[in-house]
């Protein structure tokens, strides 16, 4: 009996411990203000963290998610194409019958000078030979692109001669036996993009254009190997992974696409950093975020879309001449992430400088945005120093698509009929009005009413053009 009071005493002397201490801890004075303001400091500086690490993954995973994007659409077969379309199921090529036009738009920025082909490939499952006849009279390429838009083989006039030729593309780490003679290229990702381009002198060359893409084929190396002609049906990629109305699709598309394609040593140590917004190898995991780092991811994609619009005038990466942009890095971006997102975006499939460069200018000789309310002419003292052709071709500034004119004149190009001075050179007039006298009209690029760009293809271009001691011509406004 005495033990039992003993230990009720106990018991009842430890329970109004606690509840005193509790009573203490709901009666204790609220933070002081200095903590108060520590506290949301570092809550302000975790959300910042959080933006910092999003805008750091858009700009690296933008190329990877919008190739993975480009991946389905150029395979997707189900809707009626048009004769400029070059989509194909996968691991077959699909073929532009015709050049572009203003009414056209699978392309932004698209040239005038060749038919595009283009090939989605999948080779997870067994290596691809890729072949191509003899192409002796015209410039060809056919340009293996990776997931990332690293350019990393060509296939043409310039880089393997204009005889017949068979490679076989094998994934990553492959381990296998390659047929005697067969050149093996080891594609950085499973999948791979070829895009091809053949030279077109003008409509009534299309039907030799045409019997030279159909020889670009395909084979998976099985069929090869058992001499198996007949055709085949690779499956269809998956569907786009998200919903279009959730404002982190970006992220659940980045999270499919590292797990589709598994990263280099060397970018691991990004990704590691990734994991704090959600982003691992397996994929996005928006569990653990917060309501606030969820507000600082959404306007992360939204800021890293401008930050990489604004590389085209990024003096860092590019050099410039005369309102002209030069870009010597389309096939070796390195780490500038922002700069191969940019060209896998508006300016996909650009080629490397010693294959094809690309000056491009928004504005004239003055720095003014260049806009059909002005006149301008280019001075040429000689024909660009190519080895194979050059251009120039103008696009509305808004759409990115070729401007429609009373003349159907997109572009001026080698085999333009254009009137030269006495002394070899010539004036390029652009406007969007049309000119009053014949020469003029000869060598007339038509603009668009409001802003435009223009871009001029150099494809081989000479080493006067790599060194830059021969440049593009200003825009000039006329007076």
């Amino acid at each position: 009996m005495f033990k039992k009071q003993i230990t009720s005493t106990i018991v009842a002397t430890v329970l109004m411990s606690s509840l005193s201490i509790h009573a203490q801890e709901l009666t204790s004075p609220p933070p002081t203000p200095s903590v108060q303001i520590q506290h949301d400091q570092a809550i302000t500086w975790l959300a910042q963290e959080s933006y910092l690490l999003a805008t750091n993954a858009y700009l690296w995973g933008s190329t990877l998610v919008r190739m993975e994007q480009i991946s389905r659409q150029y395979t997707d077969m189900s809707q009626p194409q048009n004769d400029t379309s070059y989509r194909a199921p996968l691991n077959h090529f699909g073929h532009a019958r015709r050049l572009p036009t203003d009414q056209d738009t699978d392309m932004p920025t698209a040239n005038r000078d060749t038919l595009y082909s283009s090939a989605i490939v999948d080779v997870s499952d067994e290596p691809m030979i890729l072949s191509t006849p003899t192409v002796k009279d015209r410039y060809f390429v056919i340009d293996m692109f990776d997931m990332w838009h690293n350019l990393f083989k060509y296939v043409g006039t310039r880089a393997t001669g204009e005889s017949a030729k068979e490679v076989m593309i094998v994934p990553p780490n492959w381990q296998g036996e390659a047929p005697k003679g067969m050149t093996v290229i080891k594609a950085p990702t499973t999948k791979v993009w070829l895009w091809g381009r053949t030279q077109v002198f003008g409509e009534k060359d299309y039907p030799a254009v045409h019997a030279i893409q159909d020889q670009y084929t395909l084979t998976p190396l099985s069929k090869y190997l058992s001499h198996d002609t007949s055709t085949f049906i690779s499956p269809a990629l998956s569907p786009r992974v998200g919903k279009a109305d959730d404002p982190l699709r970006f992220y659940e598309e980045l999270g499919a696409g590292l797990k589709a394609n598994p990263l280099p040593e060397r970018q691991q140590a990004l990704l590691g950093q990734f994991k704090k917004i959600g982003l691992t190898n397996d994929g996005f995991d928006r569990s653990r975020l917060t309501p606030a780092m969820k507000v600082q991811l959404e306007k992360a994609v939204k800021d890293g879309q401008q930050i990489v619009a604004a590389q085209s005038s990024n003096p860092v990466t590019l050099k410039m001449k005369d309102g002209w942009y030069y870009s010597f890095v389309l096939d070796q971006f390195g780490d500038d992430n922002a700069l191969r997102s940019l060209i896998s975006h508006p300016y996909l499939g650009g080629q490397g400088a010693k294959e094809a460069m690309y000056p491009i200018t928004y504005t004239d000789s003055k720095g003014k945005l260049l806009s059909g309310d002005t006149q301008y002419t280019m001075h040429f003292a000689t024909a660009p120093p190519v080895d194979s052709f050059w251009s120039v071709t103008v696009y509305d500034a808004k759409t990115k698509m070729l401007i429609g004119n009373q003349i159907h004149r997109f572009n001026i190009n080698d085999q333009t009929p254009i009137q030269k001075n006495k002394d070899g050179s010539f004036d390029l007039m652009l406007s969007h009005k049309k000119p009053s006298n014949s020469k003029d009209i000869a060598n007339w690029l038509p603009t668009s009413k409001g802003n435009f760009y223009a871009i001029t293809r150099l494809y081989i271009p000479s080493q006067d053009i790599l060194d830059m001691t021969w440049t593009v011509p200003p825009i000039n406004p006329m007076k």
